[in-house]
């Protein structure tokens, strides 16, 4: 899959902004992006976090749990950002149904367009414009209750897994190990480590040690 190829075929033609919305485990984090007419042209120096909200009771392990909480909060945020012509996109992890994608639409206020992206696809495309440090990229992202692992070359993505806590360590190496033996690449020399939706960060000290590779941390997409 290509990301650049994905977000061009979300166009925003009839908005002036776009409100991207992280929804996961950790909460919600609000990113406003202005004058934009597709995905690709992003640019995250523009990039603005409006507001971050810890909440660990709309998602479980990353997936929608409670659609009344979700609308509450939305409906709170929305208003205060005072924004006018907008799309909202929302970031979510890329084994989001269908019922779950339906719910979070009818969480959001009357008339509001929605969009949806997985998650990875645009942590890469940050980590394409900002951090281009590998050409084959593993990307572990760190939520309240579990961690997304990605594996990208370049723009194309290889393979993902969602995987608890308890065994980051383990799993994270398994699942390079399996990369390593299923596809073809350049070796990678760093991990990307996005601790943004965290409030807390943890430190990736002793994850660059078992894994063997330099850890990249991304705090924040802005």
């Amino acid at each position: 899959m290509n990301s650049f190829s994905i977000f061009s075929r979300v166009r925003f033609l009839d908005f002036k902004h776009l409100l991207l919305v992280d929804l996961s485990s950790s909460g919600i984090s609000f990113y406003l992006v202005k004058d934009v007419r597709d995905l690709s042209s992003i640019d995250f120096s523009n990039l603005t976090l409006l507001k971050s909200v810890s909440n660990a009771d709309i998602c479980k392990i990353n997936f929608l749990s409670n659609e009344k909480v979700l609308k509450k909060i939305l409906d709170l945020n929305l208003k205060s950002f005072d924004l006018e012509q907008y799309a909202l996109v929302f970031l979510l992890t890329p084994n989001s149904s269908e019922l779950e994608k339906k719910a979070i639409e009818q969480a959001v206020p009357f008339l509001k367009k929605t969009f949806f992206v997985d998650r990875h696809f645009f942590y890469n495309f940050y980590l394409m414009q900002k951090r281009n440090f590998s050409k084959a990229k593993l990307l572990i992202s760190l939520f309240d209750d579990c961690a997304e692992l990605s594996f990208f070359n370049q723009e194309k993505l290889l393979t993902y897994e969602k995987i608890f806590l308890r065994n980051l360590a383990l799993d994270s190496k398994n699942f390079l190990k399996k990369a390593k033996e299923k596809f073809e690449f350049e070796q990678p020399d760093c991990f990307y480590f996005f601790t943004n939706n965290l409030i807390d960060k943890p430190k990736a000290t002793d994850l660059a040690k078992y894994l063997k590779l330099e850890a990249i941390e991304v705090k924040n997409l802005c």
